[in-house]
């Protein structure tokens, strides 16, 4: 049987939203050629909020496949999202930024996380052209901290600035 048709007959007795979530998933996949973080975000349900004052806003949403053995969400699933929204916000804040790689990240894990939804906090706490420092708080929709973090990234490839016009042979 080919792959297709596997996948065809896995389909046929999910339900109407089941199938819409794989459509999205689809989608996604398809996304991260350009966007490549895509698919990931999709899972997590990852959308950026306006921004309040200084501090950069994200939510995520749990869904049942984000939770562990113990009807919680995975430690490495909040994880993920701060180190998501932590790099979103590099980029946020440098516009002109290309990459930004996560040196460290220390995650402090305060309540469970069951259901609803959950929002990032992130604030910068130090920004310079090579190096950013974040500090994040996630909270759930009872307002209550579920988890907080702070984390260094690395910021390279910085789009070129235009070339300085060169002073004219002898001028110096």
């Amino acid at each position: 049987m080919m792959a297709i048709d596997q996948i065809v007959e896995q389909l046929r007795n999910m339900e109407e939203e089941e199938l819409q979530q794989i459509s999205r998933l689809i989608d996604a996949k398809k996304r991260t050629y350009q966007q490549p973080l895509a698919f990931l975000q999709e899972v997590m349900g990852f959308c950026v909020l306006p921004k309040t004052g200084e501090t950069f806003m994200y939510r995520m949403t749990i869904g049942d496949d984000l939770l562990n053995r113990y009807g919680i969400v995975h430690g490495g699933v909040l994880t993920t999202f701060i180190d998501t929204a932590m790099a979103e916000t590099a980029f946020q804040l440098d516009g002109h930024l290309k990459r930004a790689v996560t040196l460290n990240l220390t995650v402090n894990f305060v309540k469970a996380a069951v259901e609803g939804g959950l929002r990032c906090a992130i604030t910068a706490r130090q920004n310079s052209h090579k190096l950013a420092l974040f500090a994040a708080e996630i909270h759930d929709d009872q307002d209550d901290v579920v988890a907080t973090a702070t984390g260094h990234f690395y910021k390279t490839a910085h789009a070129e600035s235009p070339p300085a016009e060169s002073a004219p042979e002898g001028q110096a």
